[in-house]
């Protein structure tokens, strides 16, 4: 399936003030129709998501607006008289009356726990509720979670000698509660789980990413914004060759890993134990659930499942395999910030024993070696787990050498002891000389040092964040208050005679690679890189397939950026930005520089041979290459110098 994508993909008209109030509903049966009309992966869905679908399309306009709504909404019972949408209609009792009885809805029929019922009182309500009850005062309270829960403990506390139990107390709250609160609502779980699987597929290779109901309103609100021109994205042919999915059995396993990790994500928000249950399950509890399903993808890999040498390595992030890995990536985050580093360290162990679904391999060994050395004082396994990831084929050059300077301080730390560490032969010792060999391995050609410049400063006391106090010299007597890297804007600019400084970090190169590559990133000719007209980028470029399918483009272009001089990368960079401007492309800030002749100037000042090799450097590897660079970058237009800085504050 091929075709080209533009911003005039969902409609070519501007959206009048009163298509914008219904845009939610819009949009929805927009992503609705795309899914099930025009998707390579709508075989996967079931007979029945098609059935739901074609009955919210029969119901009328104000049924459709009012049911987005609550979809959009968080999960959970709403009071009827509580829902409150003029645009949509005056009363929502026959709307919602309606949806209920099409299976859209749940009515109070359903609404059964007590808490809930609670919940959903007015403060003022729950005190006449006490009051009916004959509840003593201490129950009466003034924060309602307080009062909620003296009301659901009054019985287990105060038990009569003769009378009604726990259950029917209960049972008498619930009902006169629900008398107070009349008709209330919620999704249905069945109509809801359908149209969550239709937005994971529409949302499956745009550049936002899936968590549930705030996604659900981001890709709505999105689309608003494509529709109206807030955001545009670049012009690429489509071209889908394969499905994602090869069966409806891949991608509920798929739906499935996502609901386990958007737990983890839950219970990570609020800041719970690993053993306080978020959702119904504890992390715990999830970390084991998510090892066995680990387990279960990567033995159907090597058999040949999903994964298995059907897809290429930049699609497997839509296999479970990979979800699941990523999300035991999470459970041991979540254990890590609770301290209990001994699990931590197991999940991290399993994440490595399998070499299929995860990704960036060396923060994980950085992760289990920084554990077992400063958190867990285990040093021999520290050194154990820096041997076997040094033989790790996968292993980034940047991650071996930090893990060579782990081993280093770890063997050097140990033979200051009192007692000398005996060899074990678990992990090869030190060669000689191995402390100046360590900083070669990121590099084929001597690493130097790079020169250091000293600034002293005066520090803001009156705040605990690191400010501090610069001089207007156009003001006599006045100041200003600034971070650190304004103050060494200042210097630089005032003292070094550097006119333009841009604190951007990395975001100055792949800004500077976006739009000299502009067109090897967007070429066509290669296939399921752009399946959706959402993409700020193609689905390979954080992998090493990104270069390996466009060689010839990549080198050409590189091959012109050597030889190019100051004035034709300046023109160029004209081009570019003239023609795609304000376009959304990954690592892209167009608002970075003040003008577009601040861009073309830095480009000159780089020059063609030094860009030329950082655009390598990201077409083979912009996933490692894009972060951590400094935090400065000046550049002289008439002196055609550059410079980066790194900053760093020294008390």
């Amino acid at each position: 399936m091929k075709r080209k994508a533009s911003d005039n993909d969902i409609t070519e008209e501007k959206v009048s003030d009163s298509e914008r109030e219904a845009y939610y509903s819009a949009n929805f049966k927009e992503i609705l129709r795309t899914v099930l009309k025009n998707s390579p992966e709508k075989h996967v869905l079931s007979d029945q998501a098609a059935k739901t679908a074609n009955r919210f399309f029969e119901l009328s306009e104000p049924h459709q607006q009012l049911y987005v709504r609550l979809f959009l909404r968080k999960r959970q019972w709403l009071r009827v008289c509580c829902i409150r949408y003029p645009d949509i209609s005056p009363s929502m009792d026959l709307l919602a009356r309606v949806l209920v009885e099409q299976g859209f809805l749940e009515g109070e029929s359903l609404l059964a726990d007590p808490a809930e019922v609670l919940g959903l009182l007015q403060v003022k309500e729950l005190k006449a509720l006490c009051k009916s009850l004959n509840l003593p005062t201490s129950v009466t309270g003034t924060q309602k979670a307080a009062m909620i829960s003296s009301v659901l403990g009054h019985q287990a506390t105060h038990r009569p000698l003769f009378g009604s139990s726990s259950s029917s107390f209960l049972a008498t709250v619930s009902k006169r509660g629900k008398a107070v609160l009349g008709s209330c609502v919620r999704v249905a779980e069945g109509s809801a789980d359908h149209f969550s699987r239709i937005m994971l597929l529409f949302s499956l290779s745009n550049s936002w990413v899936f968590e549930e109901e705030h996604s659900c309103q981001q890709i709505i609100y999105r689309m608003l914004q494509v529709k109206i021109g807030q955001v545009v994205y670049p012009d690429y042919d489509i071209s889908v060759t394969r499905s994602l999915f090869a069966s409806s059995q891949d991608f509920e396993r798929f739906y499935a890993a996502t609901k386990l990790e958007q737990m983890v994500l839950l219970a990570t928000e609020k800041g719970v134990s690993p053993d306080d249950v978020t959702g119904g399950l504890s992390v715990k509890e999830l970390a084991e659930i998510v090892r066995s399903e680990l387990d279960d993808e990567v033995s159907r890999h090597a058999k040949g499942g999903q994964g298995g040498g059907s897809l290429p390595r930049f699609l497997l992030p839509f296999t479970a395999g990979y979800v699941n890995a990523r999300t035991l990536g999470l459970c041991a985050d979540h254990f890590e910030k609770s301290g209990r580093y001994e699990e931590a360290c197991s999940l991290l162990r399993h994440l490595l024993s399998q070499d299929v679904f995860t990704s960036r391999r060396g923060k994980l060994w950085e992760r289990l070696a920084l554990n077992l050395d400063q958190h867990l004082g285990m040093k021999e396994e520290c050194l154990d787990a820096v041997a076997r990831a040094l033989q790790d084929p996968h292993m980034r050059p940047h991650t071996r050498l930090t893990l060579l300077q782990r081993r280093q301080r770890v063997t050097r730390m140990s033979a200051m002891g009192k007692k000398k560490r005996r060899s074990t032969g678990v992990c090869p010792q030190p060669n000689e000389g191995e402390e100046e060999d360590a900083a070669l391995v990121i590099s084929d050609m001597p690493l130097r040092n790079a020169p250091e410049v000293f600034i002293q400063g005066k520090l803001c006391s009156s705040n605990s964040a690191a400010l501090f106090v610069v001089s207007n010299q156009a003001t006599s007597g006045s100041h200003t208050i600034t971070r650190v890297e304004g103050y060494a804007s200042h210097h630089y600019a005032n003292q070094d005679g550097w006119p333009c400084i841009v604190h951007g970090e990395g975001s100055v190169f792949t800004t500077l690679f976006g739009l000299l590559m502009w067109d090897v990133i967007f070429a066509g000719g290669v296939d399921d890189v752009f399946r959706s007209p959402f993409q700020g980028a193609p689905l390979d470029l954080f992998t090493s397939e990104f270069s390996a399918r466009r060689k010839e483009l990549i080198e050409s272009r590189l091959d012109w950026m050597r030889e190019a001089e100051a004035e034709e990368l300046q023109s160029e960079v004209v081009r570019i930005w003239n023609a795609h401007s304000g376009k959304a492309c990954v690592g892209v800030n167009w608002e970075l520089f003040a003008t577009q002749d601040d861009t073309k100037m830095l480009a000159a000042c780089v020059g063609g041979s030094l860009l030329g090799c950082i655009c390598r450097q990201f077409s083979e590897d912009y996933a490692h290459s894009a972060g951590g660079l400094p935090d400065l970058t000046l550049w002289n237009p008439k002196t055609l110098q550059c410079k980066v800085n790194r900053l760093m504050i020294w008390h």
